[in-house]
């Protein structure tokens, strides 16, 4: 099935963030998600039927160009409502960044998934994303 990909508009936060609170079990203030999709940075892809996000992922541009695999893309916030879920809603939006970003001179694409997401890791790596070797450090405050 084919899905209509978009950017997020103003008019549409509230059901973005209700798309997050139900995928990640709550989110942000909606102030937070205004920033990010008025951002030249940050991009907000969407997939709606009729008034409601069902799908969403947000991308960020790393501009760095000391490695090889730059300049990149970091995907985050990959969501799809549970009622829409198993329908390749997130399936075309993965394949909608990954060709956009060819498409735009982008090296790599990485993004960050728990060990425990079983679903979301097949779904990556369906569309062509592999583990990487390298190990993430995190520090939270």
């Amino acid at each position: 099935m084919s899905y209509e990909i978009t950017l997020l508009s103003p008019a549409d936060l509230p059901s973005y963030k209700a798309l997050i609170d139900e995928a990640f079990d709550g989110s942000q203030p909606i102030e937070i998600y205004r920033k990010y999709a008025a951002s030249d940075v940050y991009k907000i892809w969407v997939v709606k039927e009729g008034d409601a996000i069902v799908g969403s992922v947000t991308t960020v541009e790393i501009p760095l160009f000391t490695f090889g695999f730059q300049p990149c893309l970091e995907l985050f916030n990959v969501a799809v409502l549970k009622a829409a879920q198993r329908r390749g809603i997130g399936r075309a939006l993965l394949e909608f960044v990954i060709d956009k970003a060819k498409a735009d001179g982008y090296k790599s694409i990485s993004l960050t998934c728990l060990r425990t997401a079983d679903p979301a890791r097949a779904l990556y790596e369906s569309v062509g994303f592999k583990l990487a070797d390298s190990v993430k450090y995190a520090m939270y405050f």
